[in-house]
């Protein structure tokens, strides 16, 4: 599963690049994900921050790190993911009340996902250094969101969606 996600990612990445999307990705979400994982350094772990509009300066223990974040880090491609992974998940007799309760659900853990995802990689590149950060950051992020979907869709399948009756599934059904 996971050379199909980077490629699918480079794909994804090759095409934005191609209509220049990522100029926007840049200008107006960076700056805002970056205040956030900053927010999360200084507040829950006490890491002494400092942000800019693309990135984040700490300092922690006696040691100083310049993190710079690209529009390509962030996780869009994490979003894209989930959406593809709606189109599939979402199909079914399920109440629409249910599904946008999912997709509400599913996008904000996407979005909380790769916070979580960027601030394990600004702390492995604070404390363990560049190369094991790069590791996490190309392997460690992608088996993190695989995770979270599987988690979510079994979550979701299992509490959130619900069916509409029998009764409506029956008589739509003869309808069709």
């Amino acid at each position: 599963m996971l050379p199909f996600v980077s490629t699918f990612n480079e794909f994804l990445t090759a095409v934005i690049m191609k209509i220049q999307l990522y100029t926007l990705i840049q200008d107006m979400i960076v700056p805002i994900e970056v205040r956030m994982v900053g927010a999360i350094l200084q507040y829950f772990f006490g890491i002494q921050t400092s942000v800019s509009s693309q990135a984040l300066y700490l300092q922690s223990a006696g040691r100083v790190l310049s993190v710079y974040i690209s529009w390509n880090c962030i996780g869009w491609q994490s979003v894209i993911l989930f959406v593809f992974t709606l189109i599939v998940g979402l199909q079914g007799p399920y109440t629409i009340k249910s599904k946008i309760l999912c997709l509400l659900i599913g996008f904000q853990g996407t979005i909380l996902m790769n916070l979580a995802r960027i601030v394990l990689v600004v702390l492995v590149a604070l404390y363990w250094g560049q190369l094991p950060a790069i590791v996490i950051h190309d392997y460690g992020g992608t088996i993190l969101i695989l995770l979270w979907l599987a988690l979510f869709w079994y979550i979701s399948f299992k509490y959130i969606l619900e069916r509409y009756p029998v009764e409506a599934e029956q008589a739509t059904t003869q309808e069709l």
